[in-house]
């Protein structure tokens, strides 16, 4: 028995991730999967015959061809790349989902989904860093962006570029093995089990506001964590009322002053706890914060890890 995967290849799709996923299906079907269980036939779809990614030209199977497919998966797209889904393709990936096609993306892949209105009113997950763009564009769709990987009926979601990886193991559960999954992921050397984009999280937005004096400020208040920054503070070096400086704020930061605060001081303490040595609680008092019991919570309500487990997982050890 085989299970029918197609890659949708469009433009701006990330070559290693295209055929990231033709390998991973390949070692599956070569090594880690039981003599009894199916294998993975995996083709690249796409509008055309062919399609040049980063110079490589890939052959393509025609969407118009009318094969049906058991999983169709969209991979990352190339961020900043414009997604356009034309009327053609959106047709055919409802059409493949109304056969019981199991529908799949990651990362900016699940854009491509969300276009098409079938993933209205289910849960769905994009990388992080794309979670305001998301909402935005398609606020009928429970966007739950801290997850990994989300499946919501007959469709699958995964944030984040890598997270294809963890994509192409669920789906090997999925329709082969536990088993099967668990000797692919120990051959490609890859850890199983990660449900948060949290810890990767960069909690700053710094770099996507457009407001120059606002921004001047939150560089400021990058340089000065352990100062007083307080809305009175903060409103003054404005020069403007506390009221106004709070609109103006949430306007372009989709946040408080003190959210952001609170986030600038753990993006601080990440960075102190990945290259350097010092303890939590010295490290506590360099951000700005006085009581290290209460930054120790905050610290893994809002990265899903404990101060401890952040170190080790992101200190690089040579």
């Amino acid at each position: 028995m085989k299970i029918s995967v197609a890659v949708l290849v469009i433009d701006g799709a990330l070559p290693s991730a295209v055929l990231g996923l033709k390998d991973i299906f390949d070692i599956c079907n070569a090594y880690c999967r039981d003599k009894e269980e199916a294998s993975f036939c995996v083709s690249f779809v796409g509008l055309g015959d062919s399609i040049s990614l980063s110079n490589i030209e890939l052959k393509l199977e025609k969407i118009s061809s009318q094969k049906n497919f058991d999983i169709i998966i969209v991979p990352p797209i190339i961020s900043g790349h414009e997604i356009r889904v034309s009327t053609e393709l959106n047709k055919w990936l409802v059409s493949a989902y109304h056969e019981k096609s199991s529908l799949c993306a990651a990362c900016m892949g699940s854009f491509v989904l969300a276009q098409t209105g079938l993933l209205d009113f289910k849960r769905a997950t994009t990388h992080w860093l794309l979670e305001q763009r998301f909402k935005e564009s398609f606020p009928k769709v429970n966007l739950q962006g801290e997850k990994i990987l989300i499946e919501d009926g007959n469709i699958i979601t995964s944030g984040g570029v890598t997270a294809y990886i963890d994509l192409a193991l669920y789906i090997i559960e999925k329709k082969l093995s536990q088993e099967s999954a668990n000797k692919c992921a120990s051959l490609l050397l890859v850890d199983r089990g990660r449900e948060s984009q949290r810890c990767y999280k960069d909690l700053s937005s710094m770099i996507l506001v457009e407001d120059f004096e606002l921004k001047k400020l939150l560089q400021w208040m990058k340089d000065n964590l352990d100062k007083d920054l307080s809305i009175k503070v903060l409103a003054k070096k404005m020069k403007m009322q506390e009221r106004s400086f709070v609109r103006r704020f949430a306007k372009e930061i989709k946040t408080s002053p003190n959210q952001y605060l609170q986030n600038l001081r753990i993006e601080r303490a990440k960075a102190f706890l990945i290259n350097s040595a010092l303890s939590f609680e010295q490290i506590t008092y360099k951000v700005g914060f006085t009581n290290e019991s209460s930054f120790r919570r905050l610290f893994k309500r809002e990265t899903s890890l404990n101060p401890g487990e952040y170190r080790k997982k992101f200190k690089f050890k040579a």
